[in-house]
């Protein structure tokens, strides 16, 4: 029988199309489906009844790539049979978290979308090899903190959650499942590692006996589609909603971000962890998020081709609180793989809202991509922090040669905080781009860090932090950066990648003090600037040649620009505490920003119209002397320092 179901699983292969695939046992003979390194594909529905032996349990074996790929919009997948699909987190230790998205569902358990099982951590098998590797072992879970693999594999269920509703990194958005079947199907999950060996009960801060553990998935396979709620930012914090690949076989990211219905999906953002960090606690962890966005869409008539690849920016990492908010000390970013187009099996991954809508993931979205192959790489936090320090940053990273990379130009920034906390920053170059938000091109920040760096992105009432800016090059243009710094920091930019770039040289222009500092490695461009706390917007900007820059976003012509400065005139009166400007021909000002002399700003009024006259009261600010800078609708720019006396 059994040479027969693997003749069985070539011809699959080979035609490629069957109609329905039943696999039930013959009596008390086992009847399996045995997949190496290749594709099954059923048209319609699966049906599968489970094996009376123990060591060939499931009907399905997925090994080494093996794939399944169904077709149809819904699933009518039945019967109490298994199919059996492995995957594996390496480094692993029972400090180390994942984040998951189960192929299978519990036959046993509730249906939530067609015939889509419920998931729940009694799916998950210890794998004991075998001839063909069938033999496994349902895995054992306890309530404690340490999940051990001897003597046989046991979870902890302690850290088993969801994060089933768009929102931030509160606790209170987490949903605790423990050993339950509560996982919708389509949604992530949560997991911890497990200690090698037994249970320590007391682990030893330091100790992560770090190796490569085996996780196997047993269930009815998920197949039709998945509804995924996403979120609109919140007050210009990013909503995400824990989801991932919910098939047994690769989910190409481009497809479904760029299918008719999934215009609301703004980008992925995939969790990754300081390893050096041996603590179970959610709040002693540092952690965060890396940001995918997946290009522009794949038109080429290729899908397995990884072009486009995506852009890719690492997490920076830092310790998060319940509340969602970050505390403690930051340890730099995490691993910068950029393999991210096409999920592997297991894969978990953050959905994050440009809209309010939902997200659905089709059957049509699978794609037999091998894990391994460019873009498919299983997203496995490593010890190996790639960037803790400045120190850790030489020259720039090697890239591919020219005429294999097929990322657009583009170049990657570190703004390096105190030689401690590193934002990853890419700025992408793409005719497709505009200078405001291109879907697909461009990345919403995670998370929202209290000494940060992001690029604004948006209409000047309504700007979001992105750290995936992508946009049309031109040598003249002026490209936005802000700092949001909580105490006096050092400040660093730094150059870690560029590829196929458009310029010859890159600046960071103050337009405070019209100064340009040209940007780039450690060793190369070595400079930093020390700011004050605040939050400064409208002063720094990436340039790629020294100009005047102070009018130069303006179409008007010089002689009307300095028509227009010339009519408006700014006043500090001291006597009546208030900043007053006239301006008598009625230009419409689009925004009044004051800042300190450490470019703090102090004060910010947009959209004031076109009236003959303003006043700001100027009675709550420190004596000293200000910079305000007055923008037209025709962006053109009028600076006034005014000196504030208020004794």
């Amino acid at each position: 029988m059994k040479k027969q179901l693997l003749l069985l699983s070539f011809l699959l292969i080979a035609t490629g199309v069957f109609a329905q695939l039943t696999v039930k046992p013959n009596g008390i003979t086992e009847s399996y489906i045995y997949v190496k390194d290749q594709i099954v594909y059923v048209e319609n529905d699966i049906n599968l009844t489970k094996n009376p032996t123990a060591s060939v349990e499931a009907s399905i074996y997925l090994r080494d790539n093996g794939q399944l790929i169904q077709g149809g919009t819904t699933s009518t997948n039945t019967g109490n049979g298994f199919l059996s699909v492995q995957q594996n987190t390496n480094p692993t230790n029972t400090f180390a978290y994942y984040y998951w998205c189960s192929p299978v569902g519990n036959p046993a358990a509730a249906t939530s979308v067609g015939n889509n099982s419920h998931f729940g951590i009694n799916s998950i098998y210890e794998a004991l090899g075998g001839a063909l590797g069938t033999d496994a072992r349902i895995s054992y879970n306890v309530a404690s903190r340490n999940g051990f693999t001897n003597p046989r594999l046991t979870i902890s269920r302690r850290w088993i959650y969801t994060h089933p509703q768009p929102g931030t990194e509160a606790e209170g958005n987490y949903v605790r499942i423990n050993a339950d079947n509560n996982v919708r199907a389509g949604l992530g999950f949560t997991m911890k590692g497990v200690n090698l060996g037994t249970n320590p009960g007391n682990i030893i801060e330091g100790t992560g006996s770090n190796h490569d553990q085996v996780y196997e998935f047993r269930g009815r396979p998920n197949s039709g589609s998945f509804t995924i709620p996403v979120k609109a930012p919140v007050d210009g914090v990013s909503q995400m909603t824990l989801s991932g690949n919910p098939y047994a076989s690769a989910l190409d990211l481009n497809q479904l971000f760029y299918d008719t219905g999934n215009e609301e999906l703004g980008v992925f953002w995939y969790y990754d962890e300081d390893r050096n960090e041996h603590s179970h606690l959610y709040t002693d962890k540092p952690f965060g998020y890396g940001t995918w966005t997946p290009g522009s869409k794949d038109n080429d008539g290729d899908l397995a081709d990884n072009n486009p690849p995506g852009s890719y920016t690492a997490a920076p990492f830092y310790i998060w609180n319940a509340a969602g908010t970050n505390s403690g000390t930051s340890t730099g970013v995490g691993g910068s793989n950029q393999n991210k187009r096409y999920a592997p099996i297991g894969q978990g991954i953050m959905f994050v809202g440009q809209n309010d809508g939902n997200v659905t993931i089709k059957n049509s979205h699978r794609i037999f991509v091998k894990e391994g192959a460019p873009g498919s790489v299983f997203q496995r936090p490593s010890d190996d922090i790639s960037i803790s320090n400045t120190r850790d940053i030489g020259e720039l990273t090697a890239s591919l040669p020219t005429d294999l990379d097929t990322r657009d130009p583009q170049t990657r920034i570190y703004a390096v905080f105190d030689d401690a906390l590193t934002r990853d920053m890419l700025l992408v170059f793409s005719e497709q781009a505009t200078d405001g938000y291109d879907r697909g091109l461009d990345g919403l920040s995670p998370m929202g860090l209290n000494t940060d760096a992001y690029f604004p992105v948006g209409d000047d009432s309504d700007r979001l932090p992105y750290v995936i800016n992508a946009v049309n090059y031109d040598e003249n243009k002026q490209i936005p950066i802000n700092f949001k710094l909580n105490k006096t920091t050092e400040i660093k930019l730094l150059i870690a990648e560029e590829v196929k770039k458009p310029y010859e040289k890159i600046f960071l222009y103050d337009r405070q003090d019209n100064s340009f500092r040209r940007i780039g490695t450690r060793l190369t461009f070595p400079f930093s600037l020390t700011l004050d706390a605040g939050h400064y917007d409208n002063r720094f900007f990436i340039v790629f040649k020294k100009a005047e820059y102070r009018n130069n976003s303006s179409t008007a012509s010089i002689e009307d620009q300095e028509k227009i400065i010339a009519s408006v005139a700014m006043f500090q009166n001291n006597p009546q505490k208030q900043l007053e400007i006239s301006n008598p021909e009625g230009h419409t000002i689009k925004s009044a920003i004051v800042y300190d002399m450490n470019g703090k700003m102090v004060i910010q009024k947009q959209n004031l119209g076109a009236n003959n006259s303003y006043s700001f009261y100027t009675g709550n600010l420190s004596d000293g002397v200000y910079l305000v800078k007055l923008t037209t609708k025709d962006d053109i720019t009028i600076d006034y320092k005014a000196i504030v006396h208020n004794k």
